[in-house]
């Protein structure tokens, strides 16, 4: 899982490098987004854990492009933080859209991102994405199932 680094190049500042990364997951661009994200990256993606770049990449990254291609991502909030080479970019997005059975999409998602410059450029080392969306949770390859207790 290698890429290239030209989108990671491209960003500025940590903020320049969330919205390409999104950018990139709306445009399917695997490259691109492989090239952004770090090695040692660790997704926490509606209450499941992708501990690797390798399981992100094969487990999650096809649902998040699709969905990424099927929703629009408003900015409600944003605030960066850091320092040196460790930065942070917390999001609260708008979310619209409708998933791939028609289901109607309209939630708050929260994003947090931490990102690392290494050689120049900025690479996310870490995504934390939640949402009060139960049918968008219930999606998420992986995640666990809600069970109704027994009368």
């Amino acid at each position: 899982l290698v890429a290239g680094t030209t989108h990671a190049q491209e960003a500025r500042t940590p903020i320049d490098a969330v919205d390409n990364f999104h950018k990139a997951l709306t445009q399917g661009n695997t490259a691109a987004v492989l090239g952004m994200l770090a090695r040692d990256l660790v997704v926490y993606e509606f209450g499941v854990i992708d501990p690797t770049l390798e399981q992100y990449a094969f487990a999650h990254l096809p649902f998040d492009m699709n969905m990424a291609a099927a929703t629009q991502w408003k900015v409600d909030s944003r605030r960066m933080g850091g320092s040196g080479d460790d930065w942070w970019v917390v999001t609260t997005y708008k979310v619209t859209g409708a998933d791939k059975t028609g289901r109607l999409i309209d939630n708050t998602t929260l994003e947090t991102v931490i990102l690392r410059r290494t050689s120049g450029a900025f690479r996310i080392v870490h995504i934390h994405w939640s949402t009060n969306d139960l049918g968008l949770n219930m999606q998420v390859p992986g995640a666990a199932r809600p069970t109704v207790p027994a009368p």
